[in-house]
């Protein structure tokens, strides 16, 4: 069993390590998330003096303040936000090798948190779930909505080990690692029934109302930057959304259009609902693929859900 007390050493940049204990990172997190520190002890099942000195000893190790006090209880400073993002990660990895060794001593229950992206949960997600199941009957899995606004985040504080998503595979930074599955064609699409079903030129649909996610790099911001850059109107109404639920609901209950994998056509009773807009408009494909930070690696449960994603993907 590894001890509580273990000792992390944390690297905020290549150049800067900080070792510190683990009870001293959860004490922070706890107190994070709790806004007071008798909250905190009361979570840890510690007294206050304890999580008050663990959180001095740890200000002592990175030599900066971390919380202060104030009339609403307490915040951490920004250098005690930077550390818990780089402490969620610790606390998240540390939380893996504790299942990776129980599966290797012989259990198998484990705990998976991933982001899927729409055109696998709306597909394939069923039959890997089914699969896994049978392969780890004791293990929970966690899912999150996988558009790239949701699971950059998510990855990035280590609340989900690993994405299945599509990004634009030019956006993905430095601290990723994405390995590409299949390509996803493009189209765009509007409900069955609707008035433009049939059109064919950019001049009959601009005037519509558009679903948009317009974060950056996803395939809606780079369609939108294709128009601009070939002097073609922009459309005349724009509805943001960040969710694929409210996008969905939009899309078959209303006038709007927007883009979408061709899959969508195949998913039944989905498919039925949209109709695919012949417009004479390139898009460019995505490529599906599992997405996760460069530095950490997945659990042996994990690895065996990224398997199963990749091969029911395909």
């Amino acid at each position: 069993m590894i001890a509580k007390d273990i000792k992390l050493v944390l690297v905020i940049s290549p150049s800067y390590h900080v070792e510190v204990k683990d009870f001293q990172l959860r004490a922070l997190l706890h107190v994070a998330d709790a806004g007071s520190i008798r909250a905190a002890a009361r979570a840890l099942g510690l007294s206050q003096p304890a999580v008050t000195k663990a959180l001095r000893d740890l200000e002592a190790s990175v030599d900066a303040p971390l919380v202060h006090r104030n009339s609403r209880g307490v915040e951490l400073t920004e250098c005690g936000r930077q550390l818990a993002k780089r402490a969620r990660l610790a606390q998240a990895q540390l939380t893996m090798a504790r299942q990776d060794i129980a599966q290797l001593q012989g259990g198998k229950q484990a705990l998976v948190s991933v982001a899927i992206t729409p055109a696998v949960f709306m597909g394939a997600l069923p039959d890997v779930l089914r699969e896994f199941k049978r392969e780890m009957p004791l293990a929970q899995v966690k899912l999150y909505e996988g558009l790239m606004p949701q699971a950059l985040p998510l990855l990035r504080e280590g609340r989900v080990e690993f994405a299945v998503a599509a990004p634009i595979e030019t956006a993905v930074d430095p601290d990723l690692e994405f390995e590409p599955i299949c390509s996803l064609e493009m189209m765009f699409v509007c409900r069955a029934g609707h008035a433009l079903a049939n059109a064919t030129r950019w001049d009959e649909v601009v005037d519509a109302d558009w679903l948009v996610q317009q974060a950056s790099g996803s395939h809606h911001t780079v369609f939108l930057d294709r128009l601009k850059s070939q002097g073609l109107s922009l459309p005349r109404s724009i509805v943001e959304v960040s969710t694929f639920g409210v996008s969905w609901g939009l899309l078959t209950r209303s006038d709007m259009l927007t883009i979408l994998p061709t899959r969508f056509l195949e998913i039944l009773p989905y498919g039925q609902q949209i109709a695919r807009v012949p417009l004479q408009m390139p898009l460019l494909p995505l490529t599906l693929g599992i997405l996760k930070l460069r530095s950490a690696p997945l659990s042996l449960a994990a690895t065996q859900l990224a398997t199963l994603f990749t091969r029911y993907c395909r």
